[in-house]
């Protein structure tokens, strides 16, 4: 296998997929579809042990748990290329899984005239003219929907909430654009808004506050964004699901979330 060298704006990406079908060969299947879809040419691709095991994994910077994890015995890494205008960009993908969810790292490297930015907002924002050259992989990006659609749920990743709050900044994030423009453009769809919390403090309490977290993203989605209230419904379910370790600052930031599920999944 050759070396190449890129230059050119770095970007790298690590999210989650969660389902009781999730695979590394399914995600390495519809990411490469992505990409390919995108102009780009898979050059590399391999599988665990035939990628060298070990010392390739470790070999990568592609994050640490609770953010991404790579099964060393169940993971697929690709690299591809694509020809640009200004030059030629270049995609690295890891892939593994642990339980029912999927662990995803992507590096881009693309020419600094063409790259677009770190995604921050939905592909299908009314602030972009055009669809991004890049691939958009992050759920708080218009890929939510792919993964809500995918997996039935998606985690609305953008949202922040420190301990005890429950109240939103008021900024529009991508994650609810993505999913505004989603329900509009399907009405006879319902969702549901699950709202969970870190292990400080009650059940009760936390119960309590995440219905409150989830009620507030239902508020600002139909008083802010226009959404149907009929299309969504709130819930919460306190620290009973948690997504990471409640034992450190970063477990307890991953576990105060706010999900999405499909109520009419069919």
């Amino acid at each position: 296998m050759a070396v190449v060298a890129a230059e050119g704006m770095v970007q790298e990406f690590i999210w989650e997929v969660t389902g009781p079908d999730i695979s590394t060969m399914m995600l390495l299947s519809v990411l490469r579809d992505q990409l390919q879809a995108q102009g780009f040419d898979i050059s590399f691709s391999c599988a665990a042990d035939a990628c060298g095991g070990f010392d390739f994994r470790h070999a990568l910077p592609v994050g640490n748990a609770p953010d991404m994890h790579v099964d060393l015995g169940d993971f697929h890494y690709l690299s591809a290329v694509a020809s640009r205008e200004d030059g030629d960009a270049y995609a690295a993908l890891m892939v593994s899984q642990g339980g029912s969810t999927g662990f995803v790292h992507l590096a881009l490297v693309q020419p600094v005239g063409s790259a677009t930015p770190p995604v921050v907002q939905s592909s299908r924002s009314p602030d972009l003219d055009d669809e991004p050259a890049v691939l958009v992989p992050d759920p708080v990006s218009g890929d939510l929907i792919a993964q809500l659609m995918a997996t039935g749920s998606a985690t609305l990743d953008d949202l922040q909430f420190e301990t005890g709050a429950s109240r939103l900044s008021g900024e529009r994030y991508a994650s609810l654009v993505a999913l505004s423009e989603f329900l509009a453009e399907n009405p006879a769809r319902r969702v549901v808004l699950v709202g969970h919390t870190d292990a400080m403090g009650s059940l009760d309490g936390n119960i309590a506050l995440s219905e409150a977290r989830a009620a507030a993203v239902r508020s600002f989605l139909t008083q802010e964004m226009g959404v149907s209230a009929g299309q969504i419904e709130a819930e919460g379910i306190g620290f009973l699901s948690p997504r990471a370790s409640n034992a450190t600052a970063d477990g307890r930031e991953a576990n105060r979330r706010v999900e999405v599920v499909l109520a009419d999944p069919g």
